[in-house]
C-alpha cells in the first residue's frame, strides 16, 4: 500500500524536520535577544555619549580654571617679582632716610644750640631795646612836654595880655562911661573863656578819661553841638539822612561835632553852607560834614591830626588830635577829603562793636 508522504515515512527527514523547526526557533529567539541587545547597546551607547559630553565640558571647564589659575599664577609671580623690587627699593630709601635722620640729628643738634645762642643775643637785644626804648619815651615825652608848654605859655599869653590891658583901662579911668566898661569887661570875659578852652584842650589830650557809653541820637548830639554856635544869617546850615541811635559817649561827641563845626564856620568867613549827612552803612554809621571853605592843602592834610600843629594864629594845635582820639576811643575813625571839604565821623553802628579804650 502506497499512502502518506515520504517525511512520515522516513524517521530521518522527521527528527531533521523537527531540528530545523527547533533551530527556527532559537534562530527567532536568538535574533529577538539581538535585537533586545541591540537597543540596549543603543541605550548604553546613548547614555556613554551623554556622559562623554558631560565629561567633555567638565574638562573644558576643568581647561578653563586650569588657564584662570594660570593666568593668576603668571600674575601673582609678576606682582610679587614688582614687590620684590618694590621690597629692595624701600630698603635702598630706608637706608637712605637713616642716613638723612643721621644728619638731620647732627644737624638739628646744631641748630638747636645755634638757636641758645641766639636765645641769648635775643634777650640782651630786648633788654638793650627796653632800655633805649625807655630813653625814647623819656626823650620824647621830655620833648612834648616842652613843646606843649611852650605852646601853652605861646597860647595863653595873648589872652593874658588882653585882660591886663582891660583890667588897667578899668582901674585907671575912674570916670568911663558904662558902655566902655562893659566892653573892657566883655574883653576880659573873652579872654577869661579863651584861656579855659585852651587848658581844657590840654587837660583833655593829656589825660584821656573812660568812655561814659550809652545809647544816644546822633541829631540830638547835633543839636547840642549847634546850639553853642552862633550862626549867622548868611551861612546855610542844613542837617540830612535819618536819625541813627549809637552807642557813645555823648559828651565827647559832642565835643567833637563842636569841634569839626567850629573849623566848618571859620573856613566860610561867615558866609557859604554846611552840610551835615547822617550815612548809614551795614556795620556802621557816617556822619558827614561838607563846607563851601577852600579846603586844606595837601601838605597841611599830611599834619592836621597831629598834636599841637595849627594854621590858626590863636588855635592850640590840639582840637583835631583830640577829635581823633575820641573817634578812635570809640572804634571809629574820623578821615579828611578835599574838592569839596569834608570831614567824615564813622561810628560803630551796633552795640556789639568792640570799644577801644585809652
Amino acid at each position: 500500500m502506497l499512502s502518506g508522504s515520504p517525511i512520515e515515512n522516513d524517521s530521518v527527514l522527521r527528527d531533521l524536520a523537527q531540528i530545523s523547526i527547533k533551530a527556527l526557533k532559537d534562530l527567532e529567539m536568538s535574533k529577538k535577544q539581538i535585537q533586545e541587545n541591540d537597543l540596549r547597546m543603543q541605550d548604553v551607547n546613548r547614555m556613554t555619549n551623554e556622559r562623554v559630553n558631560e565629561i567633555t565640558k567638565v574638562n573644558h571647564n576643568l581647561q578653563e580654571q586650569i588657564s584662570y589659575v594660570e593666568n593668576m599664577t603668571k600674575t601673582i609671580q609678576e606682582k610679587n617679582s614688582n614687590l620684590e623690587n618694590a621690597i629692595r627699593e624701600v630698603i635702598v630709601e630706608k637706608s637712605t632716610y637713616h642716613r638723612l635722620n643721621e644728619q638731620l640729628k647732627t644737624d638739628l643738634g646744631n641748630v638747636i644750640k645755634k638757636e641758645k645762642e641766639l636765645s641769648v643775643k635775643q634777650m640782651f637785644l630786648e633788654k638793650k631795646i627796653q632800655e633805649q626804648s625807655g630813653v625814647l619815651m623819656r626823650t620824647e615825652k621830655m620833648a612834648m612836654i616842652g613843646q606843649l608848654t611852650s605852646r601853652l605859655a605861646q597860647d595863653l599869653r595873648n589872652p593874658l595880655t588882653k585882660i591886663k590891658l582891660a583890667h588897667d583901662i578899668l582901674c585907671q579911668a575912674q570916670k568911663m562911661l558904662v558902655i566902655e566898661k562893659i566892653k573892657n569887661q566883655q574883653r576880659i570875659n573873652d579872654g577869661v573863656s579863651n584861656m579855659t578852652h585852651i587848658i581844657e584842650d590840654v587837660l583833655e589830650f593829656v589825660r584821656m578819661s573812660e568812655l561814659n557809653l550809652r545809647e544816644h541820637t546822633l541829631k540830638n548830639i547835633l543839636d547840642a553841638s549847634i546850639s553853642k554856635f552862633e550862626i549867622p544869617s548868611t551861612v546855610n546850615l542844613t542837617i540830612e539822612g535819618n536819625d541813627m541811635a549809637v552807642l557813645c559817649d555823648d559828651r565827647k561827641i559832642e565835643a567833637v561835632f563842636g569841634n569839626i563845626l567850629k573849623n566848618a564856620l571859620e573856613a566860610i568867613k561867615g558866609q557859604g553852607y554846611v552840610s551835615v549827612k547822617i550815612l548809614s552803612n551795614v556795620s556802621d554809621v557816617e556822619i558827614y560834614f561838607e563846607d563851601s571853605g577852600e579846603g586844606v592843602r595837601s601838605i597841611v592834610q599830611s599834619k592836621m591830626f597831629e598834636p599841637m600843629f595849627s594854621t590858626k594864629q590863636n588855635g592850640s594845635g590840639l582840637g583835631l588830635a583830640i577829635s581823633k582820639m575820641i573817634v578812635e576811643q570809640h572804634g571809629g575813625k574820623l578821615v579828611y577829603k578835599n574838592h569839596p571839604s569834608a570831614f567824615s565821623v564813622i561810628l560803630p553802628r551796633n552795640s556789639d562793636q568792640k570799644i577801644l579804650a585809652r
